[in-house]
Order: structure tokens, then C-alpha cells, then sequence
């Protein structure tokens, strides 16, 4: 590692120094290598606090702090890399946003920060409609070779990056934890597999708990990896909003999935769609808007023609119930009403529809899969 390369993980991880300190000392022309040969008197001149100032006298890259000493260590192992803006591995998009972080911790395919991704984000209590669409839009469309950018929470964030698996295709998991204190716990299994063709990266420190503050930092990183944010379910109060809104402020494109208006879970999306934002229902047209910004990295891979209808043996009765039955929900009584066939008949169909995979019964409701 050269002399700028560790002058720059110090300096990130210097107590109380992000993002936009370092951004500041950088439109002052003071690289983190002239910083670590600045007296105490020059320190003093900067917009550094009095801990910062201290522990940089105390820790330079020749003595460095134990933080950066385990940063060192875990980057010795396979798979696992420590990058600054300095090196050229470090995403380009990722130089343009307005708070660069100054070290990303990747653990996996360092390559695949560089390819074009989607960002696809949403509630960490969705329904399971907004599941299926999450994980159906990111398999097809990491079937057509964008990456799929996520958070690693609850809901959405796993759906996508499951379908992004799924698809056969590479998906990235964004943390607002240390990597070794993934995020929820029962995703760690998730990280892992993740890691193994794709990559997990967090500009935390080791050992870095998930404080609330952590979340929105991390979603600037979701958004400006990629190309474009998909929000597929979200309240008005939902932190997907907020990755919405840093897509839109790092001119990147933004999409949003309409659902019923009675869903509060598409509030979000609908408050999205009339502030600009497109509106999708099908992975294709999100291809068709990246049109030229990107290419797919397996432009070769065939693309899946989400359009075509598969070939069923079902009667006439059965197509009937299935053309009725939406993707939100709908109970017994009212597919009685909208088929009128006969209470039982349609009880049995249902069950067979079920057995067949192509519904789902959920608290007396019936969804497409």
C-alpha cells in the first residue's frame, strides 16, 4: 500500500473526520499525505476540531490507531479490500456525488462497484405483492445484466437482492454497520452468499453498530452507485424517499411502482410519480430509459420477454377465476361475485390454482404470483 493510499484510510478513520471534513480540506488543496506533515499550529488553522487535531498528531500513517490497524488486518484476507477515491478501483460514479465517501470496505467482487446497477429499494414491512415485484424485477432485470444495488434490510432490500441471485446475475448490499456487524442478523447468511459474486461494502469502520444516523448516509452510497433508484414500496415517511431524493440530487434517474390507492404502502410511489419520478410496471421500460446511458455487463446474456404468457393446461373455467384474480389480494366472496360460478366450484379451483403455484392464499386472500 503506497504512503497516499494509508494516509487516506487514517484520515477516514480519524474520530469525528466524514465525509464532508474531507471534502473541505480537499477544496482547500490539503491531501490527506500534506495533512499528516501539517504542524500543530497549521492543524490549528483548519476546520478540524480540537480530538480530530489530536489524534492525527498522535496516529500517522507510521503509528497508525487500532482502528486502522484491524482495517489493514481484515483487508489482508482474501476477498476483502479497502479503497479510497485515490485508487483507481473506486467507482467513478461514486467521485461525483456531494459527499465522496473517502473509504469503502468491500468484502467480495471488487469489479462489479464499476458496473452499471439499479438501486431498488422500499419498506422493511412490505406487502407481499410489493415482495414479488421486488424480487420479480430484480431478477429480470438482472437477467438483462444490470447489477442490483440494495440496502441489506428487512423486505425489499432481501427480495431484491434474492431475485438479483436468482437472475443469475450480481448484486451489491450497502451497510450502515462495520462488515463484521451485519445488519439485520438474520441477513448474515444473505451477505454471505452476496459476497460470494457480488460484494457487501460499508464506509464504517469495523465493529460499527446501526445508529439511526448511519441509514441515510448509507442510502447516498445505494443511489450513487447506480444509474437509477426503482422505489417499489414506500410510505411517506419511508427512508426510501430519502434514497429517492439523493438520487434525484445526484442527477440520476428515479422509478416508482404505482399500486392501489388505498395501499399506504404506495403512498410513497404515487408522491414519487407526481414529482417526476417514472412511472414503471414492467422491467423493460426501465431498460428502455437507461437507453444510452448504459450498456448491460452480459450484453450477450438473451433478455426475458416478461410479455409473453406462459403455455397453462387449465380449462376455460379455471383461466376464467385466474384473469380475476389480481396481485393485492382479493377474497372468496368477491371472486364469486366477479366469476359468477358457484361458491364450491370456485373453492375447488382456487385449490388447484394454489397447488399449481400460480396463486397464494394469504389471510383469506387470494394474489397472483
Amino acid at each position: 500500500m503506497d504512503a497516499q493510499a494509508l494516509a487516506w484510510i487514517c484520515l477516514a478513520l480519524t474520530p469525528q473526520v466524514g465525509p464532508k471534513t474531507i471534502q473541505t480540506l480537499l477544496q482547500q488543496n490539503i491531501s490527506p499525505q500534506q495533512l499528516y506533515q501539517f504542524s500543530n499550529d497549521q492543524l490549528q488553522q483548519t476546520q478540524l476540531n480540537k480530538k480530530s487535531i489530536a489524534h492525527i498528531l498522535q496516529h500517522p500513517p507510521h503509528n497508525p490507531a487500532k482502528e486502522v490497524e484491524a482495517a489493514l488486518m481484515w483487508a489482508q484476507h482474501q476477498g476483502n479490500h479497502l479503497i479510497t477515491p485515490h485508487d483507481d478501483a473506486f467507482p467513478e460514479r461514486l467521485k461525483h456525488i456531494a459527499s465522496v465517501p473517502p473509504l469503502l470496505m468491500v468484502k467480495g467482487n471488487l469489479e462489479c462497484l464499476s458496473l452499471p446497477q439499479l438501486a431498488i429499494v422500499g419498506s422493511r414491512y412490505p406487502t407481499s405483492s410489493g415482495q414479488s415485484q421486488a424480487y420479480e424485477f430484480a431478477q429480470s432485470l438482472s437477467d438483462m445484466g444490470l447489477v442490483i444495488t440494495s440496502g441489506l434490510a428487512r423486505g425489499i432490500d432481501g427480495s431484491a437482492h434474492k431475485g438479483a441471485m436468482q437472475g443469475g446475475g450480481k448484486t451489491i448490499a450497502v451497510l450502515g454497520t462495520g462488515l463484521d456487524e451485519i445488519y439485520p442478523k438474520q441477513h448474515k447468511r444473505l451477505a454471505d452468499e452476496i459476497a460470494e459474486s457480488g460484494a457487501v461494502v460499508s464506509e464504517f469502520p469495523l465493529h460499527t453498530k446501526g445508529l439511526p444516523g448511519h441509514f441515510p448516509r448509507r442510502n447516498r452510497i445505494v443511489s450513487g452507485l447506480s444509474l437509477g433508484t426503482l422505489v417499489v414500496e414506500a410510505t411517506l415517511k419511508s427512508g426510501s424517499l430519502i434514497t429517492a431524493r439523493q438520487a434525484l440530487e445526484q442527477n440520476r434517474e428515479v422509478f416508482a411502482i404505482p399500486g392501489p390507492i388505498n395501499n399506504p404502502q404506495k403512498s410513497g410511489c404515487h408522491y414519487l410519480i407526481r414529482q417526476g419520478a417514472s412511472l414503471v410496471e414492467m422491467p423493460e421500460q426501465i431498460i428502455e430509459e437507461l437507453n444510452g446511458i448504459c450498456q448491460p455487463s452480459q450484453p450477450d446474456k438473451p433478455h426475458v420477454n416478461l410479455e409473453a404468457e406462459p403455455s397453462l393446461d387449465l380449462a376455460p373455467e379455471q383461466y376464467k377465476l385466474l384473469s380475476v384474480v389480481d396481485y393485492e389480494g382479493v377474497n372468496l366472496d368477491d371472486l364469486v361475485g366477479r366469476t359468477q360460478l358457484d361458491v364450491a366450484e370456485v373453492s375447488v379451483m382456487l385449490m388447484d390454482l394454489e397447488l399449481s403455484g400460480l396463486i397464494r392464499q394469504e389471510q383469506g386472500l387470494y394474489s397472483r404470483t
